[in-house]
C-alpha cells in the first residue's frame, strides 16, 4: 500500500506512541504524522491486537483522510 503526501507535500512518518486514557491506565497507539506541519492521522489502539495490523491501519486511516481533504487527486 502506497502512502499519501500529507496536504503540505511532505511525506508522512508511522509513529508508534503511549496514549493515557481517562481511568490512568496506558494503551499503544500507532498514528501517522507529518515532521513538516504536524498534521496528524486518526490514532489506531492496538488493543490486545497485532502491532503491524495497528499500523497498517494506521496507514489506511491516513490515506483515506488525505483522499477526503484533496478528492481530486490520484
Amino acid at each position: 500500500m502506497s502512502k499519501r503526501r500529507c496536504t503540505c507535500g511532505a511525506e508522512a512518518h508511522l509513529h508508534r506512541r503511549l496514549r493515557r486514557r481517562a481511568d490512568g491506565s496506558e494503551e499503544i497507539i500507532f498514528e501517522m504524522s507529518c515532521p513538516v506541519c504536524g498534521q496528524t492521522g486518526p490514532a489506531i489502539p492496538v488493543a490486545g491486537g497485532d502491532e503491524a495490523a495497528a499500523g497498517a491501519e494506521a496507514l489506511r486511516a491516513w490515506n483515506a483522510m488525505i483522499a477526503r481533504l484533496r478528492p481530486f487527486e490520484t
